[in-house]
Formats: C-alpha cells, sequence, structure tokens
C-alpha cells in the first residue's frame, strides 16, 4: 500500500463497527478521493482516446482505494499503451491531487470518529 495514505487499514478495520449506514457514508467519501484522481486522470487520457478515458473505474476495497484501467487489451499491436496511461494520466492526477487526498481522508477519518463517539464504541 503507498505510504502517502497512513493507517488506512486501520480505518476500514475500524469501520467494521459502525452501524451500517455511518459506514456506508464513509466508504462514499473514500469513493469520492478516487473519483477526483479518476476524473483528473481521465482529462489527461481523453485528448489521445476517449474510450481509454471512460475506461478508468474507482474501487474502494479493505486494502486501498484504487484508480483503474477496466477495459481490456484490444489488439496488442500497442503493448507500451498501458505504461503511458500510468506515466503520462493515473500518476500525475495522483500526485497533482495528493492534498486533496490527504483532506478527504482526514474528513473520513472524522467522520468516522464522530460516529465511534456517538455510538459509545470508542472508548
Amino acid at each position: 500500500m503507498p505510504e502517502y495514505v497512513v493507517h488506512y487499514r486501520e480505518l476500514i478495520r475500524g469501520l467494521k463497527q459502525l452501524e451500517d449506514d455511518e459506514r456506508r457514508n464513509v466508504r462514499v467519501e473514500l469513493r469520492h478521493i478516487g473519483d477526483a484522481v479518476k476524473n483528473d486522470a481521465a482529462g489527461r487520457i481523453a485528448p489521445k482516446s476517449a474510450k481509454t478515458a471512460a475506461g478508468f473505474k474507482v474501487s474502494v476495497t479493505q486494502r486501498s482505494v484504487a484508480v483503474y484501467q477496466s477495459l481490456k487489451k484490444t489488439t496488442g499491436k500497442h503493448p507500451e499503451w498501458g505504461g503511458y496511461q500510468i506515466r503520462r494520466a493515473l500518476l500525475p492526477a495522483r500526485r497533482d491531487n495528493e492534498v486533496e487526498t490527504h483532506l478527504a481522508v482526514e474528513r473520513a477519518l472524522d467522520k468516522a470518529s464522530t460516529a465511534f463517539n456517538r455510538a459509545g464504541i470508542g472508548g
């Protein structure tokens, strides 16, 4: 897992103790983080290929928030295309959204801790 999001795993584990709607709300916040990076990456790659831009998806799992390419390789004639997407769209989008990502994770943590305190879970 990337080092720039600290304690993400603990956050997701802690969410299991929340009510279903509270857990869903925090996961929605986390999905918004991925959506911001996805939209940025799609904007960067769209001039080359609108189809590729439309293929970017977001996944929120136990281990991470991931932005990935959902389209399968079509012809194999351009084996460097996957690397191009990563170098020219996904990594720069992640880098440029890093500050917003940290702030959004903090908001998600704040919401989770508020819910813990309201439910008397934390302590």
